[in-house]
């Protein structure tokens, strides 16, 4: 008899779970971006609904939070150097280095972030600029906040780093979209889009999609080229660098 109570119970637990069960569909207006000499950045729009687990299209009285984060799927190592005044001149005294620095990172929400989850959860989750893991480079020592800060505000100034809280909105009860503008100097790699769906602080369902950016044409032949073989590709850059200089000068002799 005790038996058969627990397995009521358990059927019953299931059930429940499964009815509060949810699908999370996204997509992204183009998977691929080639990044040519005339570039001048992009738009890229990130769409999706939530249906439960019949495929049904949730009511609006159940509310959901979504959260949307574009980044470079390869971190690399950045330098923030201090400047100091010396007399009349600035130079550069302190420095730290950084390692997990992501090329690009977006974040798009339905709301303000401290209202969709704990700091903890966002922490762990990396999401919002003063959540991204920046760590101390092998051999660094560990950096104070104002050189985080710093390194978040260049890349701010830079267009690739951008926050917008309240940009992803709900066209109906559960269709939602948002619309991400990538800059001319988005760095070529792999983006991760990620897509989180919260309901009560908690991530009730979450998706992942690539986004491709490619150099082409002399661009990508360049880009190939210094990374192959970088010390040709210096001395090249120098001696062309050096002609152009020469040529400017003989052109401006010529006119006077």
């Amino acid at each position: 008899m005790k038996r058969s109570a627990i397995y009521a119970v358990a059927v019953l637990l299931i059930a429940s779970v499964g009815a509060r069960a949810e699908d999370l569909a996204a997509g992204i207006s183009r998977d691929t971006i080639e990044i040519t000499s005339n570039f001048t950045g992009t738009d890229v729009v990130v769409f999706g609904a939530i249906e439960n687990d019949l495929g049904e299209a949730l009511p609006a009285t159940e509310a959901r939070d979504v959260v949307i984060v574009i980044r470079s799927d390869r971190p690399y190592l950045a330098t923030v150097r201090q400047k100091q005044r010396v007399g009349p001149i600035w130079v550069n005294q302190d420095m730290r280095r950084f390692s997990g620095v992501p090329g690009f990172y977006f974040l798009a929400s339905t709301r303000p972030l401290k209202d969709i989850a704990k700091p903890d959860t966002l922490e762990q989750l990396e999401l919002g600029l003063s959540n991204i893991a920046l760590g101390a480079a092998q051999g660094s020592v560990v950096a104070p906040r104002v050189y985080r800060e710093a390194l978040v505000r260049a890349k701010e100034r830079g267009a690739l780093y951008g926050e917008h809280q309240g940009g992803v909105s709900f066209l109906s009860g559960s269709l939602f979209r948002t619309t991400v503008a990538l800059p001319a100097n988005v760095p070529a790699g792999n983006l991760k889009v990620l897509v989180y769906v919260f309901s009560g602080g908690q991530v009730t369902s979450s998706n992942s999609m690539t986004l491709f950016i490619d150099k082409t044409g002399i661009e990508r032949r360049l880009s190939d080229f210094a990374h192959k073989l970088p010390v040709l590709y210096g001395i090249l850059a120098v001696l062309l660098s050096g002609l152009a200089g020469l040529l400017a000068s003989l052109a401006f002799r010529e006119r006077h």
